[in-house]
């Protein structure tokens, strides 16, 4: 049996869904960095080139205002955040555009977009860079939260949120 660490399996599924739809982008804070988000986003710029794979400044609301709007226009966006504690500054997006978009406009619209948000990542972080979340993110209606326990269910649950026309949030430890 082969063995994949998290990460790979992260990078994988990544690639594979690119490979597979022109529509999926990934992006977010250090994205194409050369140690690429903790090793899941490794290669995929030169694969894919920066219109796919891209950086943006740190601004957790805008980052997930730019995904709710690619994924509205065709578009299937990964969205990464480093850290899940930050993301609480985009929870006005979430809830009410993300979550909500499907149930305002009667199923007639959909926005499938996976927000991948990390948890701790494997080493003590402090009370602002290690909270999980998950409870309030399984509260909001129309959201999906998914929590993989092993990269073997990373690397499947990650291409079914991708492919998935819902919002889902990932979340990664």
């Amino acid at each position: 049996m082969r063995k994949l660490t998290y990460a790979q399996a992260i990078n994988e599924a990544l690639s594979i869904a690119m490979k597979e739809s022109d529509e999926v982008i990934t992006y977010g804070l250090g994205a194409p960095d050369p140690k690429g988000v903790f090793s899941t986003t490794l290669g995929l710029q030169e694969k894919f080139g920066p219109e796919r794979v891209f950086d943006t400044p740190t601004s957790e609301n805008a980052m997930t205002g730019i995904g709710i709007g690619a994924a509205i226009n065709g578009f299937r966006p990964v969205m990464v955040h480093q850290r899940v504690d930050f993301f609480l500054l985009a929870m006005d997006q979430l809830i009410n555009n993300a979550a909500k978009w499907n149930f305002m406009f009667g199923g007639e619209s959909r926005v499938p977009i996976t927000i991948r948000l990390i948890i701790g990542h494997g080493w003590g972080q402090g009370p602002t860079h290690s909270q999980n979340l998950h409870s309030i993110f399984s509260h909001i209606p129309g959201l999906k939260v998914v929590m993989p326990s092993s990269a073997y269910d990373a690397k499947g649950l990650l291409l079914e949120s991708i492919f998935d026309n819902d919002p889902t949030i990932f979340l990664e430890h």
